[in-house]
């Protein structure tokens, strides 16, 4: 759960990295969410503004920790521009995501991944 909150907090941080893990459990738990909304969607039919307003406001979040994770893998925030190939843009961003760390890169130090502060 740390690596959710941690997340939000850093919601406007672009510089920096982040680890596999810290993107990968929020990516994770932001989806657990998301269903829980489209079940209650399902259920009750006027849920949708909350699943709505959920992802507006997790927008910038995902946004800022996904280009720190592409910076862990040596790779600027301009290959987030890869989503807009079709078909197969969004395929190839989750395999660069999925990569693993790069501890030599430009952009910062490499993250500890098993240390939350």
């Amino acid at each position: 759960m740390n690596w959710y909150l941690d997340a939000w907090q850093r919601y406007a941080q672009f510089s920096g990295r982040a680890s596999l893990e810290a993107f990968w459990m929020f990516f994770l738990i932001n989806c657990g969410i998301s269903f829980v909304f489209v079940v209650f969607e399902v259920l009750f039919q006027a849920a949708w503004k909350i699943e709505v307003l959920y992802s507006l406001l997790v927008f910038l979040p995902m946004l800022s920790l996904t280009v720190r994770r592409l910076h862990d893998t040596n790779r600027s925030a301009w290959w987030l521009l890869v989503v807009l190939v079709p078909a197969i843009g969004m395929v190839i961003l989750l395999v660069l995501l999925a990569l693993p760390s790069e501890p030599d890169n430009h952009f910062d130090d490499y993250p500890q991944n098993n240390v939350m502060l």
